[in-house]
């Protein structure tokens, strides 16, 4: 047994079974002993996967969307760039003639203020969720358990009004038998985020879905990632590896708009992709771009592009 499975086991001893979010709250984000606190790179081909951010031509692609909107903004502040997840910070190279800022669950602080652009790739989908089956009488949260020298889920005893709530309003098309994640956290850092944006726009860009192709995921979405692998044993060695979860995309534009921002557009990422190569510094790089970069192109719009989803939000602000 790991530090942690024991850190784990000693809080399900003392209070009970406990929610899915917090065990995934614990495996990966643990002060210490978390997936995503420790020293060992998850990205790349010696970690566990790869972001569109380990692609130079995604940096690329966004230095001329920043470029476009730096020029578009009208504001009397700094432009500034706030990446959400910042990782390594491989973004600050492509976006070096602003004042970029990276925040990430290691190192970083949010602003109390600032003007243009947020990024938030693969952000939403890395926060924990609660896990919920749809019976034949009904909602029930799964809470995790520790059984037979192992972690297990088990039915909890009582459905929050607010997971209710959710279930009723996105969970329509989950057959009986099947899961659904409810991402409770994604409302508060949007309304940090809108707290914190005088001015300017949000790029969310992740994997996800819309409430209408719910249907499409009757086993839900939930996944671990262990050396490029994906598998759905994501009670097995919290710590060791990745959990994520599809980002509910209709939750996200309404927990947006509650939060001040405006729906500026939402697309594939390929549909994105395509829209900044049709721009004349984008012709330009091109012309010169080497085999490696068309083929981490090619990747990015017919690969991720057709998978991630790409929404733009707005806050207008005043000078």
């Amino acid at each position: 047994m790991t530090d942690l499975e024991e850190i784990i086991r000693q809080e399900i001893s003392a209070a009970g079974p406990i929610p899915f979010s917090r065990f995934m709250e614990l495996a990966l984000y643990h002060p210490a002993l978390g997936y995503y606190r420790q020293t060992r790179d998850p990205f790349g081909i010696h970690g566990d996967f790869f972001t569109a951010e380990q692609f130079p031509v995604f940096g690329q692609m966004l230095a001329i969307y920043t470029r476009h909107l730096s020029l578009a903004l009208d504001t009397d502040a700094s432009f500034e760039i706030l990446e959400l997840g910042s990782g390594r910070e491989e973004l600050s190279k492509s976006l070096h003639e602003w004042n970029y800022r990276g925040f990430d669950w290691k190192h970083g602080r949010l602003p109390e203020a600032m003007s243009g652009l947020v990024i938030a790739n693969e952000f939403f989908d890395a926060l924990p969720v609660h896990l919920l089956r749809r019976t034949s009488t009904g909602w029930r949260e799964l809470s995790v358990n520790w059984d037979r020298e192992q972690f297990t889920f088990v039915e909890a005893e009582k459905l929050s009004a607010e997971l209710a709530a959710h279930a009723g309003q996105y969970g329509s098309s989950v057959p009986s038998g099947g899961l659904l994640e409810v991402n409770l956290e994604a409302a508060g850092w949007l309304q940090r985020t809108g707290g914190l944006l005088r001015k300017g726009r949000m790029l969310v860009i992740d994997y996800g879905y819309s409430t209408a192709e719910l249907a499409r995921f009757p086993a839900g979405t939930l996944m671990a990632y262990r050396w490029h692998v994906a598998h759905t044993g994501v009670l097995n060695g919290p710590g060791t590896q990745d959990i994520t979860a599809h980002v509910n995309f209709s939750q996200l534009r309404e927990d947006a708009v509650n939060s001040g921002f405006g729906v500026v557009s939402e697309c594939s990422l390929q549909s994105w992709a395509l829209s900044i190569c049709e721009t004349a510094e984008w012709i330009a790089f091109w012309e010169s771009a080497g085999m490696k970069a068309r083929l981490q192109w090619k990747q990015l719009v017919f690969g991720m592009g057709e998978i991630f989803r790409v929404l733009e939000l707005e806050k207008a602000g005043t000078k």
